[in-house]
């Protein structure tokens, strides 16, 4: 065997190699599903990076650059668009609508370095919640039905209570709450309007957040349960 056809195999060799790590099964390229707890029935788009301990309910989809690192729980019939990053310690509930370039980050440890906080921030998003394009959380809480508009900033240990909606382009400031059923808008963000219902909700986002996810993600266990 000559010199070039050693080249001409050792090519071949790569382009196969390649090929087979571009296939890899739905879950990531990074690593398998049995290195975390995926449901069986979970959809994650192979570009997916998952690492540490991540844990995907059933009929849950992922969308193409998403990237989860940390201890990450997230819940059945949820979905999470494309280029969305969570890190660090978060729970994620069900029926959850998280939308392209999200950027969700755990929070504060307590007492560390120069925090201020007494308690370490929690990242929690409830059932029903509806995070928009663009949104940034820092250790938010978000209670059953909250909802964030397109390109919100939530600042450390901001929380919202069941059926609050922060409204787009607005930002909290550290340990704000917004009360349940309140909406709030603005920089730094402002209650406007107490007591709202479901009426407000859909004159404002075009449909209302809550039976949104809750009939996308019936459709999508009802589309998967098809294929199988």
């Amino acid at each position: 065997m000559t010199g070039k056809h050693v080249i001409v195999l050792g090519i071949a060799t790569l382009v196969v190699l390649a090929v087979s790590w571009m296939m890899t099964p739905s879950g990531s390229r990074a690593q398998q599903r049995s290195r975390h707890n995926i449901h069986a029935t979970a959809d994650i788009h192979p570009s997916v990076i998952l690492e540490g301990e991540v844990t995907v309910g059933a009929y849950t989809k992922i969308g193409a650059g998403t990237v989860i690192t940390g201890k990450v729980t997230i819940g059945h019939h949820t979905l999470v668009q494309c280029n969305t990053t969570i890190r660090g310690r978060n729970q994620i509930g069900n029926y959850v609508h998280i939308y392209d370039n999200v950027c969700i980050e755990g929070g504060r440890p307590a007492k560390s370095g120069s925090t201020t906080n007494e308690a370490a921030d929690q990242s929690i998003i409830g059932d029903y919640c509806w995070v928009n394009h663009g949104a940034t959380m820092h250790g938010t809480q978000l209670a059953d039905e909250a909802a964030l508009g397109l390109n919100v900033c939530c600042d450390y240990n901001t929380r919202l209570g069941k059926g609050a909606v922060l409204a787009n382009g607005s930002a909290t400031h550290v340990d704000q709450v917004i009360p349940e059923n309140s909406f709030a808008e603005g920089v730094p963000a402002v209650v406007k309007k107490r007591d709202i219902t479901d009426a407000d909700r859909a004159a404002y986002f075009g449909l209302v957040p809550a039976e949104w996810t809750r009939y996308t993600g019936e459709r999508t266990e009802q589309s998967s349960q098809k294929k199988r």
